[in-house]
């Protein structure tokens, strides 16, 4: 999920973990990505088109749960019987999870790729959790989240790409990382580099597109509304 002196990486040593940071993992990734304060308030707001009562609410890659605490308090009033269920694989988010108490919200700690509950979705969450998948298993789970979502519903995503021309792709690496150097030293943005290069695998905008289209998004029913470099968000309804 963003990213002023250098802050001290305490597993720059180690294989990166986002679980690492938990403690202040929101505030990490806004030193990490410019705009993604934003893009989260952009997210809750959004979420008062899409949430009804009696639904569910998944957030895909859920972290801290600050994102699906956030979409709570902004329909929990309108739609009290709405529930909430966060997934993260990394075990190292619970107590971080314990700061957002609330009957109809739960977390779990479970590998995206062997969810199966995808049913009665009002609003599925996937913010930067994709690209962190195999490229062999995100067409399925594309289809299950459309299969899973009522109509109306939605799944607002947002993924790293690369740009169409390499010469942008070098330009806004760039200015991204002249961006990061504002809050991390060169060699902290290395290691953390070298760490996530068979981690991340981000593909095209036309490829996440396609993607979405091929799981039944109809492409006048995706709209881009936030971006940052390389990194973009999507609103996709189901219609």
């Amino acid at each position: 999920m963003t990213r002023a002196s250098p802050v001290k990486d305490p597993l720059r040593k180690l294989p990166f973990s986002f679980a690492g940071y938990a403690e202040d993992f929101d505030r990490h990734i806004e030193r990490s990505i410019r705009g993604y304060r934003d893009l989260m308030e952009d997210c809750a707001e959004l979420s008062a088109y899409f949430v009804e009562d009696g639904t569910t609410v998944l957030d895909l890659g859920c972290s801290t749960g600050r994102l699906l605490a956030a979409i709570r308090a902004q329909n929990q009033n309108r739609a009290p019987g709405a529930c909430y269920v966060g997934l993260d694989i990394e075990a190292g988010f619970q107590e971080q999870w314990k700061l957002h108490p609330a009957g109809n919200m739960r977390f779990v700690v479970q590998d995206v790729v062997a969810y199966r509950d995808f049913a009665n979705l009002s609003l599925v969450t996937s913010i930067f959790t994709l690209q962190f998948l195999p490229e062999r298993q995100r067409r399925d789970i594309c289809r299950r989240i459309f299969d899973g979502l009522l109509p109306g519903g939605a799944l607002i995503i947002a993924e790293k790409t690369f740009a169409k021309s390499p010469k942008i792709q070098d330009m806004l690496t760039s200015l991204h990382l002249h961006y990061k150097r504002r809050h991390f030293s060169d060699e902290e943005i290395m290691d953390k580099e070298k760490s996530l290069r068979d981690m991340l695998k981000p593909g095209r905008e036309s490829d996440l597109l396609r993607l979405l289209a091929d799981a039944g998004f109809k492409a006048e029913n995706v709209e881009s509304f936030w971006r940052s470099y390389l990194f973009a968000a999507y609103v996709c309804v189901k219609q």
